[in-house]
C-alpha cells in the first residue's frame, strides 16, 4: 500500500509560531470594536416617575437603562409641550413632553444627576446634549459635573450660558470620566431669576453619546480559546505524523 510522506515533528515546531500569528490576526479581525453609540436618552415621554409629572427613566433608542434623579421640589415642576430639538433618530415616541421648572430663583442651583454605573467602566469620549427653552425669567446657565465615586464628590466640567429661548446645549464630558465604573453625570442649572409659579425654564431630549468599549474579558477569553485550540491541534498533528512513520 502506498504510504504518504508526513511532515517531521521538528517542522511542526517551526510552524507553530506561524499558526499562532495567524490565529492572533483572525482574533484581531473578529474581536468586538469600540462603537460610538447613544448611551442614554431622556425624552420625558411615557408613564411619569413619582412624584414628578414626567418620565425620568432612559428611553429607546438609548442602550443603557438608568433614571435621572433630582432634588428639585416636585411641586415646582410641570409637564409641558416637547421641544423640537435634539430628538434622537429612531425615537419611537412622539415629541410631546418636556420637563418644566418653576420658582427657579429659590431652587438655584438645581442639580440633575444621571448615574451610569457599569461593572468595568464601559463608557468613554462622551458628550451630553439637550434641548432647552424659557421665557426670560428662568435659569441663565448650566454646567456639567462628573463623579467617579458614585456621587460622593464631583469635578467641574464645561458650562454654557442659556439664552432662555429654544436652544441646543452641547457639553463635552472631560476625559477624567472615561471608563469610570461608578460614573455619575450632573447637569447643574444656575442663575434662576423668579420665584413665581409660572413655567420659566424647560428641558427636553437629553442625550449622552459616546464610545462603548467592549468588555476586556470577552477579548481575553477569545484569545485564550484560540491559543488552546492551536496547542491542541499541534499535539494532534505530531501524534498523527509519528503514527504514520511507524
Amino acid at each position: 500500500m502506498r504510504r504518504f510522506k508526513g511532515f517531521p515533528p521538528r517542522g511542526l515546531r517551526f510552524r507553530l509560531p506561524l499558526i499562532l500569528t495567524g490565529a492572533l490576526l483572525l482574533l484581531a479581525c473578529f474581536a468586538p470594536r469600540a462603537n460610538a453609540d447613544l448611551i442614554a436618552y431622556f425624552n420625558f415621554e411615557g408613564t411619569p416617575t413619582p412624584p414628578y409629572p414626567v418620565d425620568l427613566t432612559s428611553s429607546s433608542p438609548g442602550v443603557f437603562n438608568t433614571t435621572l434623579t433630582t432634588t428639585y421640589p416636585a411641586g415646582d415642576t410641570s409637564s409641558t409641550s416637547g421641544i423640537p430639538l435634539n430628538v434622537a433618530p429612531g425615537d419611537p415616541d412622539q415629541n410631546l413632553t418636556a420637563f418644566g421648572l418653576m420658582r427657579t430663583e429659590a431652587n438655584s442651583p438645581a442639580d440633575f444627576d444621571i448615574p451610569l454605573f457599569t461593572a468595568q467602566g464601559f463608557f468613554q469620549n462622551m458628550t451630553v446634549t439637550f434641548a432647552t427653552d424659557g421665557r426670560g425669567n428662568g435659569f441663565t446657565g448650566v454646567q456639567l459635573f462628573y463623579s467617579t465615586n458614585g456621587g460622593g464628590t464631583f469635578t467641574a466640567g464645561p458650562s454654557v450660558a442659556l439664552t432662555q429661548r429654544q436652544q441646543l446645549v452641547t457639553l463635552a464630558v472631560p476625559v477624567g470620566a472615561n471608563n469610570a465604573p461608578s460614573l455619575v453625570l450632573r447637569l447643574q442649572f444656575t442663575g434662576g431669576q423668579s420665584n413665581g409659579n409660572d413655567l420659566q425654564t424647560w428641558i427636553d431630549n437629553i442625550q449622552i453619546n459616546g464610545t462603548i468599549v467592549p468588555e476586556p474579558a470577552t477579548v481575553a477569553g477569545g484569545l485564550l480559546g484560540v491559543l488552546g485550540l492551536c496547542w491542541h491541534q499541534r499535539r494532534r498533528l505530531i501524534r498523527s505524523v509519528r503514527f504514520r512513520r511507524h
